[in-house]
Parts: C-alpha cells; structure tokens; sequence
C-alpha cells in the first residue's frame, strides 16, 4: 500500500462530493459518544468509498499530486 499524507487524504476528501463517514454510515450518527468535534477532521480513509485506496475519486485526485 501506498504511503499517503494526512494533509493529501484531508484535503481531498473536503472537497470530495461523495465522502459519507464510516461513523455515520453504521447509522451511528455524529454525536459526542463517537466523534470528538476537537480532531473531527474528514479524510479519505475515514470514508465508506475509500476501499483500501482504490476509490475512483481519490485516485483522479492523488494522481494530480504526483
């Protein structure tokens, strides 16, 4: 697997249209017992679509960072 950056996974998946959060997909919901607001950042391995690296939009993406 790729090494890739916190700042390269955040930043693509703030502005990705299709990130849905793991946490909120279970159905869980965002709230105080599983989301901490201080270090509540969206990033790419967070997201139901990351698939190991292998989204289609992270891909489009990080291959612009190369």
């Amino acid at each position: 697997m790729e090494k890739y950056t916190q700042n390269q996974l955040r930043s693509i998946a703030e502005e990705c249209q299709e990130f849905e959060h793991i946490i909120n997909a279970m159905g869980y919901g965002y709230s105080l017992l599983n989301v901490s607001a201080e270090d509540f950042s969206r990033r790419c391995t967070d997201c139901t679509n990351w698939l190991g690296g292998s989204c289609t939009i992270f891909q489009n993406e990080i291959s612009q960072w190369k």
